[in-house]
């Protein structure tokens, strides 16, 4: 669904208006523009150039010329927190976390056995508090992170995964691959599916050249995942997870 309707180019604060219609994102060089905009909850993004430099604003563009219809799109959803649309699968829609996910993801990680080879969530203000954190930070920082997975037919929440920096990653332009799928839609080839259209993104729209994914010893279905994704063993971690790396670049 595209949210964003209009960019409007506003240079001038005399200019400025505050009736945009609902989609309407403003595009300026002109920093009193950028604070009344944030004053007022106007989405806006500044555009920096030989004669304007260090002006201060969420999200800053060197050349709007290059910018294509989907970044703008994109920035308009950071500015008004709608999660962005990843990608999709045959039969799975890939995008961010929002707030409004809470309960589901809650409701994904009470299956039966979904937490035994994976952290749980923390309680339910502390995890609120560490999503919020999480799509404020690690989402806007790089650009991706752990996403939500749902089924097209259906849109109920099926799974999670996506690509972290994280401290098990030892070399540039590395991730680490995670996932997990809901215990009902095991063994059906969901996982395969969205780790490779994942992998595929990692390496094409996040230019990352290789990915490492750890999981329990026991866990006899990721590490047989993990060797079908193309991943191979080469060590165990210091917590006894046996660590795999794929080269992807």
């Amino acid at each position: 669904m595209k949210y964003l309707h209009d960019v409007v180019k506003v240079t001038d604060i005399e200019y400025l208006q505050f009736d945009y219609p609902e989609g309407t994102l403003v595009l300026t060089d002109n920093q009193a523009v950028i604070d009344a905009c944030n004053e007022k909850k106007q989405p806006v993004v500044a555009f920096e150039h030989d004669g304007v430099t260090m002006l201060k604003c969420d999200h800053i563009l060197i050349d709007p010329d290059e910018v294509d219809d989907q970044d703008y799109e994109d920035i308009y959803r950071r500015c008004v927190g709608l999660p962005l649309f990843i990608s999709e699968t045959d039969r799975t829609i890939i995008r961010e976390f929002s707030m409004d996910d809470l309960d589901s993801l809650f409701e994904l990680y009470d299956n039966p056995g979904i937490v035994e080879y994976m952290e749980p969530l923390f309680e339910y203000e502390e995890e609120r508090q560490y999503e919020e954190n999480y799509i404020q930070y690690i989402y806007k920082l790089y650009g991706f992170g752990m996403w939500l997975i749902f089924d097209k037919a259906t849109g109920k929440l099926v799974g999670r995964a996506g690509i972290e920096v994280r401290e098990s990653c030892d070399r540039e332009n590395q991730a680490e691959l995670g996932f997990c799928i809901s215990p009902d839609r095991w063994k059906q080839g969901l996982a395969f599916e969205v780790c490779s259209e994942i992998i595929r993104l990692a390496r094409d729209r996040f230019s990352l050249t290789s990915l490492v994914a750890r999981c329990d010893p026991d866990n006899v279905a990721s590490r047989g995942l993990l060797k079908k994704l193309g991943f191979s063993h080469i060590g165990f971690e210091l917590d006894g997870d046996c660590r795999y790396f794929r080269e992807i670049g």
